[in-house]
Order: C-alpha cells, then sequence, then structure tokens
C-alpha cells in the first residue's frame, strides 16, 4: 500500500501550499489598500475642513492687506481766484477819447512820472503797469481837479502847485490838506499835441 501513503503525503503537501499561499495574500494586499484608503480620507478630510471653515471667508474679507470697497479719490483743489478779475457788480469805466488813466509815482514842479493804469476790483480801483513815463506840463497852463472825498463831493479845480503838493503827501503817505484824501493815486490826463499834460484829474473811486 505504498501508493496510497504516496499520494497522502503529496496532497497534504499540496493542502498546506495551498493554505500558506491563501493566507499571504489578503495580508499582503490589505495594508496596500488600507493605506491608500486612509490618504484619500486624509486628503478629503482637509479639502472639506479648508472649504467648510466658517472663518476662512471672514479672515480674507478682515485681511488689511484688501480694499473692502472702491478708494475715494481726493477732490481736486480748487482753482485759486483772481483778485483783478472784475466782480458782477464792478466793472471799468469807459475812458474819453484823449484821455488816459495812469498812477502817479513821483511828482515836481515842472513835470510828473507816472505808469499806465490797469483797472481793477480792489479798493483803489487801479495799479500800476508797464514802464514809468516822464510827463512835462503843457507851457500854455494846466487844468488840474482834486476830488473832495471825505465829503463824497464833486472834484474841485485846484492850482497846480496845489495838486502836486497834495500828490506828494499820498506818495509819502502823509494826511494831505483838507477836504482832500488819498486813493492810489491814479489821475485822468490828457496830452497836448506835444505830449505834455495839459489837463490832469484825480479820478474819483467809490469810498469804500
Amino acid at each position: 500500500m505504498a501508493v496510497p501513503r504516496m499520494l497522502l503525503a503529496a496532497a497534504a503537501l499540496t493542502a498546506t501550499a495551498l493554505a500558506g499561499l491563501t493566507g499571504c495574500t489578503p495580508a499582503d494586499s490589505r495594508p496596500t489598500v488600507t493605506a491608500a484608503s486612509s490618504a484619500a480620507a486624509l486628503a478629503d478630510d482637509g479639502t472639506d475642513d479648508l472649504l467648510d471653515e466658517d472663518d476662512f471667508g471672514d479672515d480674507l474679507a478682515d485681511d488689511g492687506d484688501y480694499a473692502a470697497g472702491p478708494v475715494a479719490v481726493p477732490a481736486a483743489p480748487a482753482a485759486p481766484t483772481d483778485p483783478a478779475a472784475p466782480a458782477p457788480e464792478c466793472t471799468a469805466p469807459e475812458v474819453d477819447p484823449g484821455h488816459q488813466v495812469v498812477v502817479v509815482v513821483a511828482a515836481g514842479p515842472a513835470e510828473l512820472t507816472a505808469q499806465p493804469a490797469r483797472f481793477t476790483c480792489t479798493p483803489s480801483r487801479y495799479e500800476a503797469t508797464g514802464t514809468p513815463v516822464h510827463y512835462g506840463f503843457a507851457a500854455a497852463g494846466v487844468t488840474a481837479t482834486l476830488v473832495d472825498r471825505p465829503h463824497e463831493e464833486a472834484a474841485k479845480p485846484v492850482q497846480l502847485d496845489e495838486l502836486v503838493t497834495h500828490l506828494n503827501d499820498c506818495l509819502a503817505e502823509r494826511d494831505p490838506a483838507d477836504p482832500y484824501g488819498c486813493s492810489g493815486n491814479a489821475y485822468d490826463v490828457v496830452l497836448d499835441p506835444h505830449g505834455r499834460i495839459m489837463r490832469i484829474a484825480e479820478v474819483e473811486v467809490p469810498t469804500p
């Protein structure tokens, strides 16, 4: 009966080998599957935690490095106004033909030094512009007038030397003789054919 014993021994060896293979396969494969599943679960959990975090959006909104809305642009500064620009109630008077307004800068018994005048809306109404010009007095005589500013009366005729004294007082910032006052030294002049002053009248300026 040797044959049956050999067959039994072979069958026993085969069963043992199969049992060993069967036992090893699940053991070898299970850790790999389990590790992969764990990694995927951790990745999913991390993503869900980041997206589902209640404070995630608030942290971005509260970050000082980001603007919460449109940035306000500062308003441009207002353009400066020209003090010499005429105001609505201030208009330059018309100058008669042959007349010109000048601002006297020096006065003597034989001549005046004056600059062309530009009308403004300042209290003096005229300001000096351009190059000073020397004007002599007409040999035939000069008609001169001054304005009675304190009493707001019409211009009064005066002697030429009286007008020159008045001018020098105003240029030196001294009080002139009554009843006259100083206000900018602007004068309306008329010249003769030789360019000399034949008529000079103090310009009337409204009382402030």
